[in-house]
């Protein structure tokens, strides 16, 4: 820590300023903590798995493609799949047609209604004129009118019953899909294909890893400090990143604290600390050593 009192230079271990009044007199004080054995990790990295089981049939990437999120990285054989979702689109068809056709509806209703009006007809002639329907003529008319109702009521049951079978076929076709789209082995996020563990005519199973794809976009500085120097509300503090034995001169790089570990080594009193940095770049890569400076001030 380092003190300057009007003019004089009082020395201690750190740097940085914060300017403090202690009775009228100006003091400049340094607070920076320098971190131990700081070394850049990866924070996006991702193994990319086979979803399905079968042949891989297609490989579209090799090491060190770049690819976006969402770009095709393989394919595996999904003949069977494809005739599963065309069947499966075909009884969709089907029953959207059935559950739109309301024929018979109509049909019943018609029906319902020239039986209605027969037995009403009946039955006003009975009043006028008694016997002059015969009672059988009338049970008759009255029963069929009767059983028009009843068509017309199954007729919107059937209807019905159709639209549920539309729902139930639309479903079997966004599994059938689905069969098709886990064949696709795709990016789940964009970066650098590191590694490629299978080759086309290879038999993989869901789980397996097939890809792996890391991003340098941003990137991770993790480091020790000393339990003492950990001060309060360390987190979301800025640190400097220089790198070491780079073999050229670069701009140093900015981060912030994104961690500070609860525990302290018993064996040499530090604390594991992590900074966030973006590397739009591209300089930093992960495995790099780096001074880090954590600026609490």
């Amino acid at each position: 820590m380092k003190w300057i009192l009007n003019g004089t230079s009082l020395c201690n271990a750190a740097a940085a300023c914060v300017l403090l009044q202690l009775s009228g007199t100006s003091v400049v004080r340094a607070e920076t903590i320098q971190a131990d054995s700081v070394l850049i990790r990866l924070i996006d990295q991702v193994e990319v798995p086979a979803r399905a089981i079968g042949s891989l049939a297609e490989v579209k990437v090799a090491e060190g493609t770049v690819v976006e999120k969402g770009h095709l990285l393989g394919q595996i054989e999904d003949t069977e799949a494809e005739l599963d979702q065309r069947k499966a689109q075909y009884e969709l068809d089907i029953a959207s047609h059935e559950a739109n056709d309301d024929v018979a509806i109509r049909s019943a209703m018609k029906a319902w209604t020239y039986a209605q009006s027969h037995y009403d007809r009946l039955y006003r002639a009975d009043l006028a004129q008694p016997r002059s329907v015969s009672e059988s003529e009338l049970e008759k008319a009255r029963l069929e009118a009767e059983q028009a109702e009843f068509e017309m009521e199954k007729g919107k049951s059937e209807l019905e019953k159709a639209k549920i079978r539309k729902n139930l076929t639309a479903n079997q076709l966004a599994l059938a899909q689905r069969n098709v789209d886990v064949r696709k082995i795709v990016a789940p996020l964009s970066g650098e294909v590191v590694e490629v563990l299978r080759q086309p005519g290879e038999w993989v199973k869901p789980g397996e890893t097939i890809f792996r794809i890391v991003s340098t976009k941003r990137l991770r500085a993790e480091g020790f400090v000393q339990a003492a120097d950990v001060v309060k509300d360390l987190k979301g503090k800025s640190v400097t990143l220089e790198p070491v034995d780079f073999g050229k001169s670069v701009q140093p790089f900015t981060g912030q604290i994104v961690f500070v570990s609860p525990e302290i080594d018993p064996v040499n009193g530090q604390v594991r600390v992590s900074a966030e940095v973006a590397n739009p770049s591209g300089v930093l890569r992960p495995g790099l050593r780096v001074k880090m400076s954590i600026h609490t001030d």
